[in-house]
């Protein structure tokens, strides 16, 4: 790989959003159990969760040597990718993939992920090192598709965050296998339960790891907290995977999350989609298809989707969201041109929600329902320091129209506060704010209370923010 292929790399992600065996035991859990996570909802087959012996173990890893780099290595790709606002990063990286043991609807599967690591340091730090569960944005919905089987984009977001003094956990997601068997359920983007399930297997397997076979790798100790961080289809995972926390990994104490670009209310973003042709008519129409597949129910997707040429969406959308063979590539043997939400969506599913006439659509209506945040039957059960970012001008995750669910979720107790970045679109949003995303996260870390909580604010220009953006 060349180095300007890296450097594509790292601006393409932050922009779009040896075998070895296990190590040790994962440590035991509390001696009082967990309240049981509710599943099994809007009318899909009854199932049991299986128990947290089953799950969360490491099968094998292996050293991505790609993308093991000193910090002035680093520093010289981000200059000439344009971001000298990053630099310079602390530390060089290592990292590695592995597979681990989950579940999904019950039944067990396996996944796999990516760990990064601080690296190539001129001394052994003082303080340990503190752990991020890593939430990537969308990268596709199958195998190909998962950022440990990319040797460009997908490894350097975790890269990229370790640098700053993070061992950083990344999960591929359930149904997004990098490496190994192929995966045996399907990925359903924007389902709360099923990406906190696999993020925490993810975490209880990246843990067991760190303290076995990769303890060598890591100069120094880490904490006992941790921190959550995701972005995009990430953000909306971190307030899932916080939320399921408590129910199905309760040893984990987590410090603070940050959400960047979070669709946490799904119902603004269907709403928003089908009342105009919008970057938001794509992003409803992906979870609900994702949902669908998940939740098992309908029979069909005649309801939601138009099946009429010249695409014929209802019975084309499956065969898409499978992928073609190992590439991430969509294979379509035409040009879709799309106009209006009516090529997309049928036109009664268009007309319902319009008519704001919820009950006429389920279960569509229930599992946007369930997949949002002050909505799910997830109920919160702890009060961590959330973080949440948004681009003003964003226009897949309108900020305004999360604004209402934002004061809705304060209501029911989060710890919310916000940062809005003037001028940065959707992918943006991210890149932009990362270094005021570190900076809070460390704040966590080292106990301080939230100032302002759950105050929405305007839009301030973020400090990595190009200059033609804020001078």
């Amino acid at each position: 790989m060349t180095w300007t292929r890296i450097v594509l790399g790292l601006l393409i992600l932050w922009i779009l959003s040896a075998t070895g065996c296990p190590g040790e035991t994962p440590e035991p859990l509390p001696d009082d159990p967990p309240p049981p996570l509710p599943v099994s909802h809007c009318g899909m087959r009854e199932y049991e969760m299986l128990q947290f012996a089953d799950v969360g173990e490491a099968l094998y890893w292996e050293r991505m040597e790609t993308f093991d780099m000193t910090s002035e290595e680093l520093d010289t790709l981000l200059t000439l990718a344009g971001f000298e606002a990053l630099t310079p990063v602390p530390h060089g990286v290592a990292l590695f993939r592995y597979r681990y043991t989950t579940q999904d609807r019950g039944e067990a599967t396996e996944a796999t992920g990516m760990i990064a690591l601080p690296a190539h340091l001129a001394t052994t730090p003082d303080e340990p090192w503190p752990v991020a569960l890593l939430l990537h944005g969308y990268a596709g919905a199958w195998d190909a598709c998962a950022p440990s089987a990319d040797d460009l984009i997908g490894p350097a977001q975790p890269a990229l965050l370790a640098s700053q003094g993070f061992a950083v956990i990344a999960p591929d997601y359930i149904g997004m296998n990098g490496t190994g068997f192929p995966s045996t359920a399907p990925h359903a983007p924007l389902v709360g339960e099923q990406v906190a399930i696999g993020s925490w297997d993810a975490m209880r397997a990246g843990m067991q790891l760190l303290r076995g076979d990769l303890a060598g790798e890591i100069d120094g100790t880490l904490r006992e907290d941790m921190v959550i961080w995701g972005a995009s289809q990430g953000g909306h995972a971190a307030f899932f995977v916080e939320a399921a926390g408590p129910y199905y990994s309760p040893e984990f104490d987590v410090a603070g999350v940050v959400a960047a670009s979070p669709a946490h209310d799904q119902i603004s973003v269907v709403s928003d989609g089908l009342s105009q042709y919008s970057d938001s008519s794509g992003l409803a129409a992906l979870a609900l298809v994702g949902m669908w597949r998940w939740y098992g129910i309908p029979d069909d997707l005649s309801g939601l989707l138009t099946n009429e040429e010249p695409y014929y969406f209802a019975d084309a959308v499956v065969e898409l969201l499978e992928g073609v063979g190992d590439t991430c590539d969509f294979d379509l043997e035409f040009e879709i041109d799309i106009e209006a939400v009516e090529d997309i969506y049928a036109q009664p599913f268009i007309d319902a929600v319009l008519a704001g006439d919820w009950d006429a659509i389920d279960p569509w209506s229930c599992f946007l329902r369930e997949n949002s945040v002050s909505t799910s039957s997830i109920a919160r059960l702890r009060s961590t320091p959330v973080l949440t970012v948004y681009g003003e001008l964003d226009t897949l995750v309108v900020p305004a129209l999360q604004e209402a669910n934002y004061a809705e979720l304060c209501a029911d107790g989060w710890q919310l506060q916000q940062i809005q970045c003037q001028g940065a679109p959707h992918a943006e949003t991210t890149l932009w704010s990362l270094n005021e995303q570190v900076a809070w996260l460390r704040d966590r870390l080292d106990g301080e209370p939230l100032q302002s909580s759950c105050v929405w604010n305007g839009p301030v220009c973020c400090s990595a923010s190009p200059d033609d953006v804020c001078p």
